[in-house]
């Protein structure tokens, strides 16, 4: 990205700010009157603001890769990964600490266990779609992502350990057991952590040459711009994706959309954007190491950190559509392992089963209704 273009995002995005905080100040009335033009409108500012936010985080990250000499893996597995998750991971923590008694429980095991389930699933198909894209139009030799694939399919290991250890622990449903699984999922990131920071580089990779900030505000190129360049862009993706979710959800009232279409398809969309804008921006860049990483890495770390916060302060308990939505995002966990351990290549065509998976989670959904 042209750093003129980034300034001219960055001043698009503190106009959107300020329209929002004028609104926000100004509306004493609530949301119920919006027209839909307006809540359009703050639809389309917070998704520039998620995407500007996406842009000057991933920068930030390819910088700080480059400046500590970490591979590909490591930067995508551990820095994007868990930097684009805490938005979402709040949202469970938030539930549990402010919400209805009745329901917080239920919307916090959704939002933990909505998390992995999408990202092995429909950031998986996107990537494939991406990739595909990029080969019709003659921008990739073949629809093959050139991922890490050593360290993908030790994500994928971490991945499947942690959701086959919590279906089991799950089904128990001994509290006991909840918190000592609690324990060993910390436990299993942390090795997971410490694994990672070693993964080597391959062939090929390169970072961003410049830092946004450089240009735009004439920053040095040195650490601590990169940190709080870095910083800057994952609050601004925290902001996009918090206005994101309140105008949908005002939209999906003010429509009559049940609140069913709004948690399975609306809001897991919004609070996944991160992950899905950063790994196809890279997958464009032919980064694909990054762009799988932090997928994956987003997949262990959804699979420990949060699941460990359910465990520890929810009674987790589980019905039958939260077993399934485990058991897809094990199944096509598991296909992709298996893929990698006998082609070891990674075709874009494998990664569109993702949507077939969940596709079949929302057919199973709307019949049980």
């Amino acid at each position: 990205m042209r750093p003129p273009l980034v300034l001219s995002l960055i001043i698009f995005t503190l106009g959107a700010i300020t329209v929002v905080a004028w609104h926000v100040s100004n509306n004493t009335g609530g949301t119920d009157g919006l027209s839909y033009l307006v809540i359009v409108l703050f639809l389309l500012l917070s998704m520039g603001i998620i995407l500007l936010g996406c842009e000057i985080f991933s920068n930030g990250v390819e910088c700080f890769g480059a400046d500590f000499q970490l591979s590909h893996a490591t930067a995508g597995s551990l820095l994007a990964a868990v930097g684009t998750a805490l938005p979402e991971t709040l949202l469970p923590l938030f539930a549990i600490l402010f919400g209805a008694k009745g329901q917080k429980e239920g919307i916090a095991i959704g939002a933990i266990l909505g998390a992995p389930f999408m990202l092995t699933t429909l950031a998986m198909f996107l990537l494939g779609v991406t990739t595909i894209v990029l080969r019709l139009l003659k921008h990739r030799e073949k629809p093959v992502f050139n991922a890490n694939l050593k360290a993908l399919e030790l994500d994928l290991v971490f991945f499947l350990i942690c959701m086959m250890l919590i279906l089991v622990v799950s089904y128990i449903g001994k509290t006991m057991l909840n918190y000592v699984a609690a324990g060993v999922l910390l436990t299993i990131y942390g090795i997971f952590i410490k694994i990672a920071v070693n993964h080597e580089s391959e062939a090929g990779e390169e970072y961003a040459g410049s830092l946004h900030f450089e240009h735009v505000l004439a920053c040095p190129l040195n650490r601590t711009y990169i940190i709080v360049q870095t910083l800057v862009g994952l609050l601004f993706i925290t902001v996009g994706a918090h206005i994101f979710i309140e105008y949908i959800t005002v939209f999906s009232v003010k429509s009559g959309i049940s609140s069913l279409i709004l948690s399975l398809l609306i809001a897991p969309l919004a609070t996944e954007l991160p992950e899905k804008f950063n790994s196809i921006t890279w997958t464009i860049k032919k980064k694909d190491g990054l762009a799988m990483a932090n997928i994956s890495g987003a997949m262990v770390f959804q699979s420990t950190i949060p699941i460990s916060i359910g465990l520890l302060f929810t009674r987790w308990q589980l019905g039958h559509t939260e077993f399934f939505n485990i058991t897809m995002a094990v199944a096509m966990a598991f296909i992709l392992l298996i893929t990698l351990k006998s082609r070891k290549r990674l075709h874009a065509f494998v990664l569109l089963l993702g949507g077939v998976f969940y596709v079949a989670y929302l057919l199973r959904i709307f019949l049980l209704q």
